[in-house]
């Protein structure tokens, strides 16, 4: 057995993580959320500005901690302007059943939209697809080279939480294009400019590249239009051919932007709050906040 977190009190009684607990906490704001209402009783304000984050994404945590049954409420407080929902967790320490990763019984948790939203990609614990990058060498009409391959790796990294494989997952869009493996599920990275697959698919996504000519710099959606290179998108359609495959879209109006859907992606639950339709869309932007002019952080725009 693995604890979670545990008050320092060693006699007090602690709860076992079911299978919703878990998957309420396979987000790990909500478990740094946990672990702050496990050592005292606090608002969701008070929280907010204790992690620095977003008063509304705070609320969305607690909810699904709440419903949880992860935390309660305990009473009613009074703050500048109104009163408050005080909140604690449910026990002061949580322990789970990890197993071993290659156990037949080993079942990673995820959220229930995060699985509807990478079904079928993702379905028993089988990757049912590939992750396709723009190639580094000049290819294209436009003779561009590709600088987002490494963002592949964050999008296997978080995908291998919940699955194993030993097959080659990644592929470079050249290889998909000279191979003709266009009829399978795939999550595209990169836009329209430096992944000729994202090309190909481009107007079968709810939110699209605009334009027929070099260079592509705009991102174009149901409600509005996006040229700013730090804009990033994610996208999901059902796969043209075979509605039992789908494709996912992952990029930006320039690198910045791409880099900035990623973000968005590592934390996909955050986004998918009743997600139910099969053509998805959300659009980001990137946001430097240390200064160093790498993009660290995103805000949902749309």
């Amino acid at each position: 057995m693995v604890r979670l977190f545990r008050d320092q009190n060693e006699s007090v009684d602690s709860d076992i993580l079911d299978e919703g607990k878990i998957k309420a906490l396979s987000d790990g704001t909500r478990r740094e959320i946990l672990k702050l209402l496990a050592e005292k009783e606090m608002y969701p304000l008070e929280v907010a500005r204790e992690l620095g984050i977003e008063k509304q994404k705070t609320y969305y945590h607690f909810r699904k901690l709440e419903n949880s049954n992860l935390i309660k409420k305990t009473r009613e407080t009074n703050v500048s302007g109104g009163t408050a929902t005080v909140y604690k967790a449910s026990a002061p320490s949580f322990y789970f059943d990890t197993g071993k990763k290659g156990e037949k019984n080993f079942t990673p948790s995820m959220d229930e939209n995060v699985e509807k939203f990478l079904r079928p990609l993702i379905k028993k614990g089988d990757f049912n697809g590939s992750i396709i990058v723009g190639s580094p060498e000049e290819h294209g009409p436009e003779r561009v080279q590709a600088r987002d391959g490494h963002l592949a790796g964050e999008i296997g990294l978080e995908i291998g939480k919940y699955i194993e494989t030993d097959s080659r997952k990644i592929l470079l869009d050249t290889e998909v294009v000279r191979d003709k493996k266009f009829d399978e599920s795939m999550i595209l990275i990169g836009g329209v400019l430096t992944n000729t697959v994202t090309r190909n698919f481009n107007e079968e996504f709810p939110a699209s590249f605009e334009g027929e000519s070099f260079p592509y710099r705009e991102i174009e959606t149901p409600k509005n239009s996006y040229s700013d290179e730090s804009i990033g998108v994610i996208a999901k359609t059902q796969h043209p051919d075979n509605s039992e495959k789908a494709l996912i879209m992952i990029a930006g109006v320039r690198n910045s932007g791409t880099e900035a859907a990623v973000l968005a992606f590592k934390k996909l639950e955050s986004l998918l709050d009743n997600y139910s339709k099969e053509d998805f869309y959300t659009v980001v932007r990137g946001l430097d906040m240390d200064g160093d002019g790498e993009i660290d952080e995103f805000e949902v725009i749309e």
